[in-house]
């Protein structure tokens, strides 16, 4: 207990630096549960967004093509002549076009179109009714009918992805917040070395006043500060960009403080996985989601071109005005290229390959998504041996500060040593912390069996 209160208490007055306490934060400051909150704004969640919009939008688009149409055309003026009768006329006319298709194949028609004949000034006007429906090739198997399905089966899939996406997202802002806060906690880190720097400088330079330091003291002294000094610059550059990456992500303007980090509450993740549940049904998993579409438009695709194999057929039906009065009419309309320079056995040929290719690629994807698993157990594992090394290391620190102080007080080492010593257990705290975040975050991760991003309809993001 008393190791661990001395731990607790020695980083708080590091990583606090005498800030600001939890109950005291200044408006422009920015916590996490903030940062977090601002998910949305991620570019990981807009592409996200983004590619369930423009599925929406595919699907709308594909419905509105079945909406009504209306046309309206006409001549300004038409003038015919007879040479057999030697006779003349000229028209004024327009024509007025109602049509509604429908993805069944069916397409029906109607259109009015009154003329005005100039030197008799009669008004004539035609109209007719009409519907024609598509047999063969499938109706089914019309490319509205299929870029229809798969939209509709990528919306269902990004419907799948999200809980993986805002998660993976969260974990990446978080990540993100930590190391803006390391970096805040070594700038202070670095300030201190540096006032150390400067106070062994000042007492070898007061010895050497009095004969008691020689040059190699003075030199060590300034090198000291020198290099405090740049690790000072080095370490402000580090915590502005990284507050800048954080805000960049969030797309926030301006600057915010960030809250110190929360030694009391600092504590190591739970281990909550279980790697063979993790293997199972992989075809599922939310990396491997979007071949399901994929593999739907490649069969639907490959459907089709057999289908075109077939000749053409379509029943017409027509009812209007002629020139025999009004009439009704229905064919049954049939088709066959001869000469098409193979061009539909290239086609289920390339429809076949693709479909082959699709399945193969679901085959890799899943293998891939099994060594990813593999390989994050192992770099938890990793993560887990740092984290002991860490906790050693600053077990060692502690140990080597107390007979520090012991020495000093026995007056057997100089304070400049004492300093020293404190300044490795500062290091040595800030490296615990930072380990504790890395466990904890390839921790989650895995217990989300989060190993990847996601590829997206509209392409892919990445950690």
């Amino acid at each position: 207990m008393k190791r661990r209160l001395l731990t607790l208490v020695a980083l708080g007055v590091l990583l606090a630096g005498g800030g600001i306490s939890a109950h005291e934060l200044p408006l422009d400051t920015l916590t996490l549960e903030d940062a977090i909150g601002r998910v949305e704004y991620h570019s990981d969640y807009r592409a996200w967004q983004n590619s369930l919009t423009g599925v929406q939008d595919s699907i709308q688009n594909i419905n509105d093509k079945q909406a009504i149409t209306l046309g309206l055309s006409g001549n300004l003026l038409s003038f015919a002549y007879n040479f057999d009768q030697q006779t003349s006329s000229a028209s004024v006319g327009t024509s007025l076009s109602l049509s509604k298709s429908a993805l069944s194949g069916t397409t029906v028609s109607g259109s009015l179109s009154p003329t005005y004949q100039i030197r008799d000034s009669k008004i004539n006007a035609g109209w007719s009714l009409g519907l024609t429906h598509a047999i063969w090739p499938s109706p089914s198997l019309s490319s509205d009918r299929i870029n229809l399905a798969i939209a509709k089966q990528t919306d269902d899939v990004l419907a799948k992805q999200y809980d993986y996406m805002r998660q993976n997202t969260e974990l990446k802002i978080e990540e993100l917040y930590r190391a803006a806060q390391l970096a805040s906690a070594r700038v202070s880190f670095a300030e201190t070395n540096l006032t150390t720097a400067h106070s062994v400088l000042r007492i070898a330079t007061q010895k050497e006043a009095i004969g008691e330091a020689s040059e190699a003291d003075m030199i060590a002294g300034q090198l000291g500060v020198l290099r405090a000094e740049r690790d000072l610059e080095s370490s402000k550059e580090s915590a502005q960009a990284a507050k800048h990456n954080l805000l960049a992500a969030l797309d926030l303007d301006g600057d915010y403080d960030l809250t110190p980090l929360e030694v009391s509450g600092l504590s190591v993740a739970r281990v909550d996985y279980d790697l063979q549940e993790l293997l199972v049904d992989l075809e599922q998993h939310p990396l491997v989601l979007h071949y399901e579409y994929e593999l739907a438009r490649a069969e639907l695709e490959l459907e089709a071109a057999r289908e075109a194999s077939k000749p053409e057929a379509s029943l017409n039906i027509t009812l209007g005005e002629t020139n025999r009065g009004n009439e009704f009419q229905a064919s049954l309309r049939v088709g066959y290229p001869i000469l098409d320079g193979d061009q539909r056995v290239s086609t289920l040929q390339d429809r076949q390959d693709g479909l082959e290719n699709v399945e193969q690629s679901v085959s890799e994807a899943v293998e891939n998504l099994r060594l990813l698993f593999e390989q994050a157990v192992e770099e938890l594992a990793k993560q887990a041996r740092d984290l002991e090394i860490a906790q050693l290391t600053l077990r060692q620190a502690e140990l080597e500060l107390e007979a520090a102080r012991l020495r000093y007080e026995a007056g057997i080492i100089e304070e400049s040593a004492l300093a020293s010593t404190k300044l490795t257990l500062d290091q040595a705290q800030l490296s615990y912390v930072e380990s504790v975040f890395r466990y904890n975050l390839a921790c989650r991760l895995l217990n989300h069996g989060i190993v990847g991003d996601l590829t997206l309809a509209g392409g892919a993001v990445s950690r």
